[in-house]
């Protein structure tokens, strides 16, 4: 049987949940059914994963991750660099994710190789009212043109397939739920040592931690993070604080840090390979993010036994049950947040609850089994093993609506 031909477009092989999601994927894939080939823009941490295999991994050079009109000559060059790849590797599916090279990826594909289906994935709503009114309604208007041409709209969580809907993005456009998914039966190092780990960061054996696992971008609101670490520190003084990662708003929180004296118990140590070992010497797991699909950190902390305090934005609520798993608080509420923290450290008895609740939790939909399996029958719904390249050489795909639910369909989504 010929093997379907799976092309993925990511922006960038960054550290996080989408860039995940894909390398699981192309790993785990079934090899003989399909043969999957990556584009991506270069300067990611992860590059070196992909790097020895060439012909089926190709670098857009010219793509960048900003949206900004003085990137519009590289955009173009982008889209015609994909255009090549499209041509080269003569796909069955295009399979798009992250926003830039989910709208520049879906045009190439209309443009240059038509033949192909195209599916693409939201990991949270790349597109925030924080960043501006005017930016927060261009970038709907651009994902409700690309979704004209796309086959197949795959969201991370309930909460953005239901926002999306609301705001008309995919009108009559198939939608799928595809959790993103990890690794649930997590192995430390066989000589793991916690008070090893926790000298390594300068933090006493007997001391509490406090951990997020980001980056600085504007949408992790790492100034939160540091400003409830003030508030939990102002009444407790053996609790430190972690946010790992990088990004613009670094140099911000450390500055801010360092202006409330708190710089020795709020540490920023960058980018880390070690996220399980984090979590097993850490006592809460925080996510002050303002906007979040479906994270994966925040699956590691549950597969990991980690209580949770999290703004209950997107998908958190989909992961975590309130006052059960953790806490569910309102976003931009920082002193509620603070008191929530406050009370998982000082109560072991509530954090072990919290931990056996856990425990009992069914995660099954979101492992990385059931993420690859879902997309692999979504695959073949799309290109059966004998109608390959069948696709509709129309640049507009003709919308479908579905108005008799099938069974297993919820809130428009297929499970």
């Amino acid at each position: 049987m010929e093997k379907t031909k799976i092309l993925y477009f990511i922006t960038r092989l960054d550290q996080g949940g989408a860039q995940a999601s894909v390398l699981i994927t192309l790993k785990n894939l079934n090899k003989q059914q399909f043969e999957a080939f990556l584009a991506t823009g270069t300067g990611g941490r992860l590059e070196g994963k992909v790097k020895n295999d060439p012909s089926h991994v190709f670098f857009i050079t010219a793509l960048r991750h900003r949206v900004h009109p003085k990137y519009i000559f590289h955009d173009f060059w982008a889209l015609l660099q994909m255009g090549r790849v499209l041509r080269k590797v003569k796909p069955d599916i295009v399979h798009t994710n992250a926003p830039k090279a989910g709208i520049l990826g879906r045009i190439a594909a209309r443009i240059f190789w038509r033949r192909a289906k195209v599916v693409h994935t939201f990991h949270g709503l790349g597109f925030a009212k924080e960043h501006g009114e005017k930016q927060f309604k261009f970038f709907v208007s651009i994902e409700k043109f690309c979704a004209k041409f796309t086959d197949v709209l795959v969201f991370v969580s309930r909460k953005n397939a239901a926002e999306a809907k609301q705001l008309g993005i995919g009108k009559g456009v198939r939608t799928e739920l595809i959790r993103a998914g990890i690794n649930f039966n997590p192995i430390l190092p066989l000589k793991f040592d916690p008070v090893a780990k926790k000298a390594s960061l300068k933090i006493p054996a007997n001391a509490k931690v406090v951990l997020a696992l980001a980056n600085f971008k504007p949408l992790k609101n790492p100034i939160h993070f540091v400003l409830a670490a003030y508030k939990v520190l102002s009444q407790m003084k053996n609790v430190y604080f972690i946010f790992t990662g990088e990004g613009p708003l670094k140099t911000t929180a450390e500055n801010l840090a360092k202006n409330l004296s708190i710089e020795k118990q709020v540490l920023f140590p960058g980018w880390r390979s070690d996220a399980l070992e984090l979590l097993a010497i850490s006592d809460v797991f925080a996510s002050v993010s303002l906007r979040e699909g479906l994270p994966m950190s925040l699956l590691e902390a549950m597969a990991m036994r980690v209580p949770a305090v999290c703004y209950n934005v997107d998908g958190i609520s989909e992961v975590v049950t309130d006052n059960k798993t953790g806490f569910l608080i309102p976003p931009n509420d920082i002193n509620l947040f603070a008191e929530k923290v406050k009370v998982l450290l000082r109560h072991a008895s509530l954090r072990e609850r919290f931990e056996a609740a856990i425990d009992h939790r069914d995660f099954a939909e979101f492992t990385a089994t059931t993420m690859v399996k879902k997309q692999e029958r979504l695959y073949r719904s799309l290109v059966p093993p004998t109608k390959k390249n069948g696709g509709k050489k129309r640049f507009f795909r003709r919308r479908r609506y579905y108005r008799k639910p099938n069974q297993g369909v919820k809130n428009g989504l297929r499970n």
